[in-house]
């Protein structure tokens, strides 16, 4: 049976520690899942990631708010990090090519080598999610998306 949760925080950059720290509590303090430690900590380095870049490349930076929908099921944990849209109606998370000396842009790269599946959200909804297994097949919930810049 899936145990789902939900969180609503204001688009500022100090929140993307409180949603930190509410899923580490959910996981850990508060999950009657038995999470590897290691699942547990790419479970809120990548939802750091998602939150960093809907309030840095959406209008819930600007003074809107993310959601974040977090659910734990027989060795599966799903997160979706819902934004309210970026400026170009058509734009979706991608991987950029990185340089060594680059100071950003490693959100969605973190993405796709961690997760075990990821995309954007469907429409009409804005965002990404991602999936994370242990001792177990892939879920279906997302496709690996190609890199492209």
């Amino acid at each position: 049976m899936a145990v789902v949760y939900h969180a609503r925080f204001p688009g500022w950059a100090e929140q993307v520690k409180k949603a930190r720290d509410w899923c580490e509590d959910l996981l850990t303090v508060h999950s009657a899942f038995e999470i590897p430690d290691d699942t547990v900590a790419s479970a809120i380095l990548l939802l750091s990631e998602a939150s960093t870049n809907a309030i840095r490349h959406t209008a819930s930076g600007r003074g809107g708010q993310f959601d974040v929908t977090l659910m734990v099921e027989h060795r599966t944990i799903t997160i979706e990090v819902a934004d309210e849209g970026h400026p170009d109606p058509g734009a979706v998370p991608f991987i950029r090519p990185l340089t060594p000396m680059a100071q950003n842009g490693r959100g969605v790269t973190l993405i796709d080598y961690l997760a075990d599946t990821w995309g954007p959200l469907a429409p009409p909804r804005f965002g990404v999610g991602f999936t994370l297994t242990w001792g177990g097949p892939l879920p279906r919930r997302f496709s690996r998306r190609p890199a492209t810049a």
